[in-house]
């Protein structure tokens, strides 16, 4: 059975008269009794019982009403939500994101959200490792991400974001606070560490940021969460680097921290998503990213305060 079969059934049941539905059809009488007929046959039952003019539903007649009003119903609701979603006015996209995108990922979201209200996006905080393993199995349809996690991937096709520097934190009353940091000063410092299998890359990175400077760090704890970290130099337990981005995201007290100059503090972020996919939705959400962040915009640094 077919939606026109199911739409003549409905019209002339709730009528019960097979002239009026040809009428409101535009279609001759006949044409509508082989229509009901070819539905008799397919269901295997009587749907009306006829005398002369007259005609009134059997009790079957009466059951498949209701059914055919409720497919009738869903089927158009169907064609509704495959037509929405292929216009990518509905659907479902997934992003991972880590803290040091959160502004820009708050301006993509508002900038999506007020232009397709009806898809719905869901969102995961990642970091470090659990990061890299979503990257490499395809886990999101969007990566808000640094670039050193998707430079030279075949399976990802990626935009600039921003810039973030690596910084210097330290307890708000330390003497070093507020001057440009001077690894030469830190000197035997107590120095917090994130963990390198939670973090590997963010490890490697200060470790970098460190040797370049001719500076080992005395490091007397690991973390495993940046917050930690952050919560350990507030306390005193040492100093530790981590990105801006992250340290301004996390609200810590009691603690002041410096950029580091150097082309090598800079951190790259990016917005990396799917070469090659079906959503439609997240199409649309690639659109309003590349709007944003355009793939031909340079990344110039801002100028940076001397202390936050």
């Amino acid at each position: 059975m077919d939606s026109e079969q199911l739409r003549y059934f409905i019209t002339a049941a709730q009528c019960l008269n097979f002239t009026e539905t040809a009428r409101k059809y535009f279609m001759t009488q006949p044409a509508i009794s082989h229509h009901i007929s070819e539905l008799e046959k397919q269901l295997g039952v009587k749907l009306f019982l006829r005398a002369g003019k007259q005609v009134s539903l059997t009790s079957e007649g009466e059951l498949f009403l209701r059914e055919a009003i409720e497919m009738l119903d869903k089927m158009q609701e169907s064609i509704l939500k495959v037509q929405r979603h292929s216009q990518g006015k509905s659907g479902k996209i997934s992003i991972g994101i880590v803290n040091t995108s959160n502004e820009v990922f708050i301006r993509c979201l508002s900038a999506f959200s007020r232009r397709y209200p009806d898809i719905l996006i869901d969102v995961h905080t990642t970091t470090g490792i659990d990061q890299s393993i979503s990257i490499q199995e395809g886990r999101y349809d969007f990566h808000f991400t640094i670039s050193q996690m998707v430079l030279g991937s075949t399976m990802l096709d990626y935009t600039f974001s921003h810039r973030d520097r690596y910084c210097l934190v330290v307890p708000s009353s330390h003497p070093l606070a507020c001057q440009t940091p001077d690894f030469a000063l830190l000197g035997e410092e107590r120095f917090v560490m994130i963990n390198f299998a939670d973090a590997p890359l963010l490890h490697g990175n200060i470790l970098e940021i460190c040797k370049n400077r001719n500076y080992s760090p005395k490091i007397v704890g690991y973390y495993n969460r940046a917050e930690s970290l952050l919560l350990s130099v507030s306390a005193g337990v040492g100093i530790t680097i981590l990105p801006e981005k992250i340290i301004s995201s996390c609200h810590s007290t009691n603690i002041s921290y410096m950029p580091i100059p150097g082309d090598d503090s800079l951190l790259t972020s990016v917005i990396a998503w799917k070469v090659r996919s079906t959503n439609s939705a997240a199409h649309k959400f690639r659109d309003v990213v590349l709007e944003l962040y355009p793939k031909t915009a340079d990344l110039l640094e801002t100028p940076e305060a001397l202390c936050r």
